[in-house]
């Protein structure tokens, strides 16, 4: 408990000594997001595209390969209490909904190439079980009182994150220029991911997967 109006010099040492878990993590609370995994063959020609554009001099944070998968939803820090209301509200938004093909497509930058912050492989089009299931989520986990991505849907894979100008525009012209050509896969499920963050880089475990049928 924090003592307002003690100004002792002692009595405040002391009362820091009480509490140990402000430099600490909350223990009930677990990094969520919402995503579709995408081929093993994709994350290997992502890495390629990657090994080719680090031979520029950039400062980028490069995304694992088996790291990179579609969100749908990042959810940010959720209390343990309230996981299992959000796997009811997924398997509400999934609910009736078939595998359906998508087709990874080309590559670009966000916010433009001049002054790249995010480095992404796209998608050809949105299909609309795809869009379905989207705006499924975002409608159920509303009504758990989670709010609305304000952004319009525009899915792709980030494969880095600029973290200093310094040559940014290269890699993104580089990488417009690679491109990505198309390779479709069919998407049979949805994964609640669990994200940690290590000294190694962030370790997702599923929650929980659901099959679309």
């Amino acid at each position: 408990m924090k003592m307002i109006g003690d100004t002792s010099g002692p009595s405040r040492f002391f009362m820091s000594k009480k509490h140990p878990t402000r430099d600490k993590e909350p223990t009930d609370v677990i990094r969520t997001f919402i995503c579709i995994e995408i081929p093993q063959s994709i994350k290997e020609r992502i890495n390629r595209l990657q090994e080719n554009l680090r031979q520029i001099d950039a400062q980028i944070s490069w995304t694992k390969p088996s790291n990179i998968h579609l969100t749908l939803k990042f959810l940010g820090g959720v209390e343990v209490a309230r996981i299992e209301r959000v796997k009811k509200a997924l398997e509400r938004a999934v609910s009736g909904i078939c595998p359906f093909e998508v087709e990874v497509s080309g590559s670009g930058c966000f916010p433009s190439a001049r002054s790249p912050r995010v480095l992404w492989v796209g998608f050809s089009n949105v299909p609309e079980r795809l869009q379905q299931i989207y705006s499924n989520i975002e409608d159920e986990l509303a009504r758990e009182g989670f709010g609305r991505e304000k952004r319009k849907f525009s899915p792709h894979l980030t494969i880095g994150r600029i973290r200093t100008p310094h040559n940014a525009a290269r890699v993104a012209e580089a990488l417009i220029a690679s491109g990505f050509e198309s390779e479709a896969f069919i998407t049979t499920e949805v994964i609640l991911m669990r994200s940690d963050l290590k000294p190694t880089g962030s370790v997702y475990t599923p929650q929980t997967v659901l099959r679309l049928s």
